[in-house]
């Protein structure tokens, strides 16, 4: 695999960014006691990927998570080759913005994250980036949700998931929910949508069912839905079909929809229509050797 166009996005880390997170690190309290130490395997894994491309004389640019501007978009958008260092936030931050090039996530610091779609580190990385280079290990391709905002398309492609809920934990989401030829009005704490490859997260927490990463559809899942006596509810929980959409309209003056965590948010006030479907551009992600594909 030739590598013309190579980004780098690093994650932050919490000792960098500074804060009370810093702060209880630096004076020893049991809160922040990791927080040093996945600094410090953090930084080792920035050099080890450094090295490891320069010794192919790969030219790359590096970017930063949480400085994600216009630029920075464009450049992952026309990379052929996105490495990111971090955990599963740090892919799903550059994710939205892979178009016809591949992924692959190194996970700085295995003890602190989970890096469910991570699977290099800096022990491996060089190796493995041998084996992409060879044509050895070739990536998957990861269905991703398009999501059209009063029928704008927003630029963000979700490979995780879709939140709605009210902005305030403790109010009651409420909104018209539309799916195939039926439409509901309904109270709860909110709404997941899932891809596949994010059904073993949130969606999986609240009762969802874990699909297979290869399947078309999309999954939603009401939470914690208010049952108004004498009404039936059919929209509860259910598949959208790849020619299909769910469609949510607010009926709440502060609401967003959040877009594979926190980082990613839209507000959606009272008649806002938020439409989410399969996208017709999945992400090429290196998953584990042996098992990404052909």
């Amino acid at each position: 695999m030739p590598i013309n166009h190579c980004v780098v996005v690093i994650k932050q880390t919490a000792l960098a960014t500074g804060g009370r997170a810093a702060q209880f690190a630096r004076k020893g309290d049991a809160t922040g006691r990791r927080i040093i130490q996945a600094d410090a395997e953090h930084q080792h894994t920035v050099d080890a990927v450094r090295a490891a491309l320069a010794k192919k004389r790969i030219t790359f640019a590096e970017a930063s998570l949480q400085q994600m501007n216009a630029a920075t978009k464009r450049r992952i958008r026309a990379a052929d080759f996105v490495v990111t260092i971090g955990g599963d936030g740090t892919v799903l931050g550059s994710s939205h913005y892979v178009m016809n090039g591949s992924l692959l996530g190194v996970n700085s610091a295995p003890d602190d994250s989970v890096g469910h779609f991570c699977h290099s580190n800096r022990k491996t990385f060089a190796r493995q980036l041998d084996d992409i280079l060879a044509a050895r290990w070739l990536p998957a391709e990861l269905a991703r949700m398009q999501i059209t905002l009063d029928d704008q398309p927003l630029p963000e492609l979700a490979l995780n998931d879709v939140l709605i809920a009210h902005d305030c934990p403790a109010a009651t989401t409420r909104y018209l929910i539309q799916c195939g030829d039926h439409e509901e009005e309904q109270r709860s704490s909110g709404i997941w949508i899932s891809t596949p490859a994010g059904s073993t997260a949130a969606i999986h927490s609240a009762g969802g069912r874990v699909m297979s990463k290869r399947s078309r559809r999309l999954q939603y899942l009401v939470r914690e839905l208010y049952r108004e006596p004498g009404h039936s509810y059919q929209l509860t929980r259910g598949w959208i079909e790849p020619d299909e959409a769910i469609v949510i309209a607010s009926k709440m003056p502060q609401a967003h929809l959040y877009i594979d965590g926190f980082r990613t948010a839209y507000q959606l006030p009272f008649g806002a229509r938020a439409a989410i479907r399969l996208a017709q551009s999945g992400l090429k992600i290196f998953l584990t050797q042996g098992s990404s594909g052909s």
